[in-house]
């Protein structure tokens, strides 16, 4: 007895009823479509080659790739040693720099400088005092002023001119 509702109870799916099969000679005859043959499949070597072509492009990316994380690599490690040359040089500057500091006795500078050197200290006439503004100025190039310091003066000249500028 069939339920003219269509809800089913359950889970199962209610069978259709089964078609009539029909051989595929009598379905082709029937469509009006010729007898087919079964062709041969081909192989090409088209997709092989584009294989074999796409596996050696990917094989030589790759070792592209690794050869220029070699390299940097590398180039990591040398600047790594001159680095740690660069720190040891700069230690041993500063260490000459102390021991040359420390090495300098100002007092054997001196008797060198007095001695074969003839040099001896300023005496008091000898010393300019030049007093320098704290503000901040600006110099104006005068070439009378230059040509004028710069002439052939006499001695007597020359020593009244020191006189003055020491004197206030």
């Amino acid at each position: 007895m069939e339920r003219k509702n269509s809800y089913m109870y359950g889970s199962v799916a209610p069978k259709l009823p089964e078609r009539a099969v029909q051989p595929e000679e009598q379905q082709r005859a029937a469509k009006g479509q010729p007898k087919l043959v079964r062709s041969q499949v081909r192989t090409s070597s088209m997709p092989k080659a584009r294989m074999v072509f796409a596996l050696l492009f990917v094989t030589a990316v790759c070792f592209v790739i690794l050869y220029r994380f070699s390299v940097i690599a590398e180039l990591n490690a040398k600047m790594g040693k001159l680095t740690e040359q660069y720190n040891a040089l700069k230690n041993e500057n500063r260490m000459l720099r102390v021991e040359i500091e420390t090495s300098i006795d100002l007092d054997y500078v001196r008797q060198v400088a007095e001695t074969k050197l003839n040099m001896h200290k300023p005496d008091n006439y000898q010393i300019v005092l030049v007093s320098v503004p704290k503000s901040s100025y600006n110099v104006v190039l005068n070439h009378d002023y230059i040509d004028e310091t710069t002439q052939q003066t006499s001695l007597a000249d020359r020593i009244k001119q020191t006189v003055k500028s020491v004197l206030p």
